[in-house]
């Protein structure tokens, strides 16, 4: 069943519940309107035959009668209710005109006694228990709707006047002073203001009912056709203002619905890949987390290598400087034997001058010796043998000198060489200055690089924690499409059901 037929019946099964739930409560409200106006018809009766009780018991009072002629044919009479007498006595007068009452609005009129001097007042046993609640709450009237019975049953008490005692009260006060009242019937000695009687009407409630039938019927006539108006204008205003927009809707749910589908696949299989991707990544993560690791290893190697390096570097530099100070010192030492050999050359060439001029000297004196003769000859071995000191004192000095130029000479490569290794020995402190500037650089390289790994290291753990939870979210994210792909699912059946269920 469609949701419009639904609709359509839900308002029509509402409009008839309200329409017989009205239609009851119209009928309750016109049965007992019915009700209370049969109970108003009954005490405008009774109170209109208490009135004319009244008026008949003024009217004896102000002796308006002829009580001769009334007495007389009391006495003659046969049947006393046929009597004027009878007829006007208070209570008579009052029931006769409830009797005219009853008998044009339908009523049974009861007058039930207690003690009655007609039998046929005798009370029944409800009428017994109406006398009884009447005389006992001192109650203007009683009123009842029986449903087992059903009728309505209205009573009004009938409270002694004075005028009723004539008949009823004290026998002592008896007109033929034989304990009768003027009717020949005993005296029951009552007193004023008390119940013994009442007048007691009852209707059918079929009249009541017929009453409401034609109600009912009057206010289905014209209840029926303004339902059906009402039924197929909110049929029209329910396709036109609820089917049809829910039908503009779930079709744009529908296609909503699709998308959604076709998203949430997109986004399962895309999980799935990330998920895929997140899992290889984490696992790579986790390999050049160990590489770096590994590095960080190496790099603590190389820095300790480094500072070591750089220790020997120093201590290298150290001993080249010490060297180089030696080699100051030597260098120096050569410089001042070349100097002194150069010195000594001069006193050799000073001192083979010398040989020369005493060769020559020598050679003046043997000319000499020899022009002196034998005078001279003493004198000219001493010229001979000053002469080969001479020779030998050139000779000697032409050697000294020879050892002296090589000395000179091996002294000035001696120098030469000492200043190619103090230059060697610069560029050797240059480059222990540069190898050691250069150890110092690699160190703080390396524990720069030691830090840079140890900082990669750190990020590197982040990125694999950051990736192992984008795994983590992923395989959620895939696992959440795969249930929004799911709902979609049961979305479009429910749209499918929603869409047969409005027609």
């Amino acid at each position: 069943m469609t949701l419009g037929k639904k609709i359509v019946l839900s308002a029509l099964g509402a409009v008839l519940v309200t329409t017989v739930a009205g239609l009851a409560l119209q009928r309750s409200v016109i049965r007992k309107q019915g009700i209370e106006l049969n109970f108003s018809q009954m005490r405008a009766a009774v109170v209109e035959a208490e009135n004319v009780r009244e008026s008949m018991s003024q009217l004896r009072e102000a002796k308006a009668f002829d009580q001769a002629h009334i007495d007389a044919e009391l006495k003659s009479a046969s049947d006393f209710r046929k009597t004027a007498a009878y007829n006007t006595v208070p209570v008579v007068a009052a029931w006769r005109a409830i009797e005219r009452v009853a008998k044009q609005e339908d009523f049974e009129f009861r007058v039930p006694k207690i003690q009655p001097r007609n039998p046929q007042n005798q009370p029944t046993d409800k009428e017994r228990e109406i006398l009884n609640f009447l005389a006992s709450s001192n109650a203007a009237e009683f009123t009842e709707v029986s449903e087992q019975s059903n009728e309505l049953i209205y009573a009004r008490p009938i409270r002694l006047t004075q005028d009723c005692l004539i008949c009823h009260g004290n026998p002592a006060s008896s007109v033929a002073g034989n304990g009768r009242d003027p009717l020949g019937f005993p005296m029951e000695n009552w007193n004023a203001g008390e119940v013994h009687g009442a007048f007691v009407l009852k209707a059918k409630l079929d009249r009541v009912d017929k009453v409401v039938q034609a109600g009912m019927l009057q206010t289905m006539m014209w209840t029926i056709p303004l339902t059906v108006v009402i039924v197929l204008v909110f049929l029209w205003f329910c396709r036109r203002e609820i089917i049809a927009p829910l039908q503009l809707l779930i079709e744009n749910i529908q296609g909503a619905s699709q998308s959604t589908t076709l998203a949430s696949q997109e986004i399962s299989a895309a999980g799935c890949n990330l998920a895929s991707g997140a899992s290889e990544q984490a696992a790579s993560t986790e390999q050049t987390t160990a590489s770096l690791q590994d590095l960080a290893q190496v790099a603590i190697q190389s820095s300790t290598s480094a500072g070591r390096a750089k220790h020997l570097a120093g201590e290298a530099q150290a001993a080249a400087n010490a060297s180089a100070i030696d080699m100051d010192r030597a260098l120096k030492e050569l410089e001042a034997i070349e100097e002194s050999s150069k010195n000594v050359v001069k006193v050799i060439q000073q001192v083979d001058e010398i040989a020369f001029q005493t060769n020559l000297l020598s050679l003046n004196a043997s000319v000499e010796a020899a022009r002196a003769g034998e005078a001279g000859l003493g004198f000219a071995v001493v010229a001979d043998e000053v002469r080969r000191l001479a020779l030998r004192a050139a000779e000697a000095a032409r050697n000294t000198t020879e050892m002296i130029t090589r000395s000179i000479e091996d002294s000035k490569r001696g120098v030469e060489l000492s200043r190619k290794v103090r230059r060697s020995l610069d560029d050797i402190l240059a480059s222990g200055k540069n190898v050691s500037l250069a150890v110092d650089e690699i160190a703080i390289a390396s524990n720069r690089q030691q830090e840079g790994i140890s900082q990669i290291n750190a990020a590197m753990r982040e990125i694999a924690t950051v990736t192992q939870s984008m795994a983590a979210q992923a395989e959620q994210s895939s696992a959440s499409s795969t249930m929004l792909s799911s709902q979609a699912e049961t979305l479009d059946q429910a749209i499918e059901e929603l869409s047969v269920l409005v027609g």
